[in-house]
This record gives C-alpha cells, structure tokens and sequence, in this order.
C-alpha cells in the first residue's frame, strides 16, 4: 500500500537522499509511466504529489512512499484542472523540502516545490504549463479555459518566478527545450523519456488504422476521424476525453471507439494495426516509438517531438498540413516505406528504459559536479 501523508512545514532528509515531486497522480499518462522509471532508478525516494487517485493512475504507484498536499482532501478527479488557482499553495505546503537531490517531474506545477540550500533541484520539464502559454490551442474556449481565464495573469507571473529557482531544467525533447527558452529565458539539457519497447514484438502490418491517444481537442484526433470517414478507411481509436462525444460525431461507420483499455488489449491493437496515426503537434509522442517497437510503421505530422523520434521512409511517414487529405496522402505513401519490422523496432530502442535511465543518471551527476563547482541556488549552465 502507499503511504499518503500531509506535509509538515518542512522536510530534512539524510545525506543521499532522493525526492521525486510530480504535478498530480490522477491520470495514466506518460510522465506517470517516467515518474515510475525515476521511482525504479531511485527506489530510496520519496514521492511528492498535490493529489493522488489511486483508482485513476497506474497501479505500481500503490507500492511507493508518496505525501501528498492538503489539495488531495478535496473530493475531484475529472476536473482536476479547475484547481489550477490553489495549486501554488498546494506545493508551498510541502515546505522546503532537504533532500540532496530534488528532481521535480512537471508540466506546470512541480517545478515550484521549494527546497534547502544544500539540495539539487533539477526539473524535468514535459511543457511549459499550455493553458498559461498556449490557452487558445490546449483548451478552444472549454468551461475550464473560460473559468480559469480570470487567474491567468498572476499564475503565470507566479509560474516565471517559480522557474526561476531550481537550478537546472531538463526536457524530454528538442521542441520542449525550445519551448522553455521562450516561456522562462532558460536553456535545459534534453533527455528523452522511456519508452517501453521491450512488451512489444515486431510483426507484420495489419488491416486496421490505430490512435491511442488522450481525447483532448490540442491531439488533433479529429484529423484521424475525419480523414479515416472521408477515405472509408478502418480506423480503432483508443482514449477517453473531453473530446469523445465531438469525435463521434465527426465519425463515420468504419471508425471504431474503444474507450480506456488495459496495457494488453493496447499492446494487441499496436501489434496488428496496420499503421498508428500521430496526427498532433506532441512535446515528445511515446506512442510513435511504441508502435516502432512493435514494427508498425507511424503516420505523424511532421512537426514537434515526431522530428525527433520518426525516421521517415523507414519508421513512417509525415504528413505536413493539418488537413484530411494530407494525413490521407501520407497513409498512401506507407506501401513505399523501406526496411522491415525488425528494422523500425531497432529505431525504437534507441527510446528504451535503460536508455533513459543511464541518460538521466549521468545528467544529474553532471549537473551536481558543476554545482559542486559552481556553487548552488544560482541556474546552472547546460
């Protein structure tokens, strides 16, 4: 079971020690799935969260030490980002935390956590918060952008001053580095997250379109729905989401929705689509590397993490307007691609966990050798 604790006003930790502070565990995603990798990488570490619904995230969390803010005792889930003006003061009751090394895991809010002057604090940053720096693309004039408007002034100043204090950023991709020089004037390090390859075995192409993705309107799904419709194309769409009831609107009878789905049935669908279609503009895309793993070729547009993690000709296809018909020509192309399962699978272990956790293992003892030698509360060079 996991231990859930409300903070004292400040934490000390004995020497070596670890803390792992993330945004919220309320969702199955895939900076929960890195924070499990940090937990594996560092399993002495204690975990820090605003708020933690077991029956919502992955199942492995039930096994670590986690404290979490006084947030947690307010009875939401599904609207967890209306939270979004009380957050602040739900990290500051963490206090400062004294841990050697404090490695926040953050899109937004870990970033925050204050900690002693002796500590290490390295953040490894997924996005800046969007709705603070890209509202109009994350959220489309929803009830929670129209709610939180009235606040987003003065949490974004207060978003600017928090990333002005842990010494060093580190993103999971080139385009999110980009992003934090723009939102915070700061350079990071980029260390891709883990992706992992090894539950999958490279087969050959199936029948059947497949996006696995959350149903959030700034995924572009509905590129994959209308295209799939438009063409009669056989698309499977694995997610749930605010946009859902939208999509099946848009959707035509060789569009099938199925909902939330257990790591297998996923796994089964990846292994016997015919490509995965990544039809956003992702901070970095795990699903891309994961239907590699499993041979399957990806249809991506051709901007954001994808340039990063898809070797067009071999591992997919691009496709470079957000249109339909673009994402229609890219699927077309697919028959030309070049190589083998095996051989996309090869480019998907290039993202593995053991990748991952030798990459951040030896960026943290780098930065902690300059901070040794640079001294501590002052950003450190990248």
């Amino acid at each position: 079971m996991s231990e859930r604790q409300t903070p004292p006003a400040a934490e000390r930790s004995t020497s070596g020690s670890v803390a792992i502070v993330h945004d919220y565990l309320n969702q199955p995603g895939g900076a929960e799935r890195v924070v499990l990798e940090m937990a594996r990488i560092w399993p002495e570490a204690r975990l820090y969260t605003s708020l933690y619904r077991p029956e919502s995230t992955h199942p492995e969390f039930r096994a670590l030490a986690i404290t979490t803010s006084p947030v947690d005792r307010i009875p939401t889930d599904s609207r967890f980002r209306l939270l979004a003006p009380v957050l602040p003061a739900a990290f500051r009751a963490f206090g400062e935390l004294g841990q050697d090394l404090v490695i926040s895991s953050s899109s937004g809010w870990a970033h925050a956590v204050r900690t002693s002057p002796d500590s290490l604090h390295l953040v490894y940053c997924y996005t800046p918060a969007r709705w603070l720096y890209r509202p109009a693309e994350y959220m489309q004039g929803s009830l929670t952008q129209r709610a939180l408007s009235p606040f987003a002034g003065a949490l974004r100043r207060w978003d600017k001053a928090a990333a002005a204090r842990p010494d060093a950023y580190i993103a999971i991709s080139n385009e999110v580095r980009k992003r934090i020089r723009a939102a915070y004037g700061r350079d990071a390090v980029v260390v891709h997250p883990p992706v992992d390859v090894q539950r999958f075995t490279p087969t050959e192409r199936g029948d059947r379109l497949l996006v696995v993705s959350r149903l959030l309107p700034y995924k572009r799904v509905d590129l994959a729905v209308r295209a799939a419709s438009a063409a009669g194309l056989p698309l499977d769409v694995v997610g749930t989401g605010p946009a859902l009831e939208s999509l099946r609107a848009l959707a035509g009878p060789t569009v099938q929705f199925h909902g939330h789905l257990p790591d297998e049935q996923v796994t089964a669908l990846i292994q016997s689509a015919s490509a995965v279609l990544a039809p956003g503009h992702e901070d970095f895309g795990i699903v891309p590397v994961e239907a590699n793993a499993a041979g399957t070729p990806v249809v991506a547009f051709a901007g954001g993490g994808a340039l990063e993690t898809v070797v067009e000709g071999v591992g997919g296809t691009f496709f470079h307007e957000p249109t339909p018909q673009s994402l229609i020509d890219a699927v077309s192309r697919l028959d030309d691609l070049e190589g083998t399962p095996v051989d996309r699978a090869n480019l998907a272990a290039r993202f593995s966990r053991e990748r991952f956790a030798a990459a951040l293992a030896d960026t943290v003892a780098r930065l902690r050798d300059r901070a040794r030698n640079e001294g501590l509360r002052a950003p450190l060079p990248v």
